[in-house]
């Protein structure tokens, strides 16, 4: 069987990354990477020795699949026309930056036939499977991802850039719809926010906490998931799991545990996490899911399979995102100040937008 032919389009961060791990799959040729900005095409010129173009439209007929990978305001554009032309497509996450986008480029996916896999990379994370495995139904999912500021992804917000990927991991995990969405974020940057909480409520009962932050001191990829028969806290960034499985002879109320007699109260406060709610650490073998997701797209397209995120997967994300940003933007922190609502809140009396880098960078530091 010949090698699928692949594009990569956008050599950004994470253009990079997939064009390298495509270099090294034995099932694809990397034909080339478009993207029109010189100074990122020497970039990966340097790093993937493959042809790099300005226009993807100048490649079309020399491939089948391309991975879109540019910022998330041209994935619509891009992907769209892919898929007229029936290539199939690996759109990074958020599969686009608005819900009537993600519905119709999600039809078209559907008319094109091509195979369409959004890149909510974080299922394909080892962690987090291995965190399902014996908690039962979930039914409270708390999660946290906090990074510094790295001045990427600056088209959009903390919703799309961060937190799209738990609220992503919940609906493919919790039953239902979301019925119910409150949130609130702050911009410290820019147009956009940069750190959101938002509780979402499902029809099946469930409920997630989500908080997200790009501009933290302590950088943090954590989600603690409470099920009917146990609890999970993953730590994404250390692929680690610790478990715990509640017995049966406590869910079913078996003992009382308030007529004890001093000593099973010492017993139990002494032993809590080592005999009665028995604590499990699992240090889970690292994979790499970028890699893993190419191979489940791949698999998807030469098998005529669904991968395991599609584009309708994707746009339920975005809808989520959607809703939460919303709700955000429409946040009234004081009843009586309009310009207290919404993410921007309150702007400084003292305007220096137009003031020059170099004209702030003195003023910073003496502030140091």
């Amino acid at each position: 069987m010949k090698p699928l032919r692949i594009a990569v389009i956008g050599a950004g961060n994470l253009g990079k990354i997939h064009a390298r791990l495509l270099t090294q799959n034995p099932a694809v040729q990397l034909v080339a990477i478009a993207d029109p900005s010189p100074s990122a095409q020497a970039e990966i010129m340097s790093q993937v020795p493959v042809p790099v173009v300005n226009d993807f439209h100048a490649i079309m007929d020399q491939i089948d699949a391309a991975v879109v990978a540019t910022p998330t305001r041209f994935h619509f554009d891009v992907a769209s026309k892919l898929l007229a032309a029936g290539k199939h497509t690996l759109i990074e996450k958020p599969v686009t930056d608005s819900a009537q986008d993600a519905l119709e480029l999600s039809n078209l996916a559907d008319a094109s036939g091509a195979v369409v896999q959004v890149g909510h990379v974080e299922q394909f994370n080892p962690a987090f499977t291995k965190a399902l495995e014996s908690i039962g139904t979930p039914k409270f999912i708390q999660a946290s991802r906090m990074s510094g500021y790295t001045f990427r992804s600056t088209d959009i917000g903390v919703v799309y850039d961060l937190m799209i990927h738990d609220i992503d991991l919940v609906n493919s995990i919790l039953d239902g719809n979301v019925v119910d969405t409150r949130a609130v974020g702050f911009s410290v940057f820019g147009k956009n926010e940069d750190m959101a909480q938002a509780r979402l409520q499902f029809s099946g009962g469930a409920v997630a906490n989500l908080t997200a932050s790009r501009c933290s001191f302590s950088p943090e990829r954590s989600m603690q998931i409470f099920g009917t028969d146990g609890f999970s806290q993953i730590d994404f960034t250390n692929s680690s799991v610790t478990t715990i499985v509640i017995p049966s002879w406590i869910r079913n109320r078996e003992m009382n545990f308030f007529n004890l007699t001093e000593e099973q109260e010492a017993f139990i406060r002494d032993s809590l996490f080592d005999s009665v709610l028995k604590r499990q650490k699992v240090e889970v073998p690292r994979g790499n899911a970028i890699q893993a997701e190419h191979n489940d797209w791949i698999n998807a397209i030469t098998t005529g399979t669904t991968p395991k995120i599609d584009a309708r997967q994707g746009m339920q994300a975005v809808e989520i995102a959607d809703g939460v940003l919303n709700q955000l933007n429409t946040h009234r922190w004081e009843q009586r100040n309009l310009a207290m609502t919404g993410p921007l809140a309150k702007l400084p009396e003292t305007d220096r937008s137009d003031m020059l880098p170099n004209q702030l960078l003195p003023q910073m530091r003496r502030a140091a």
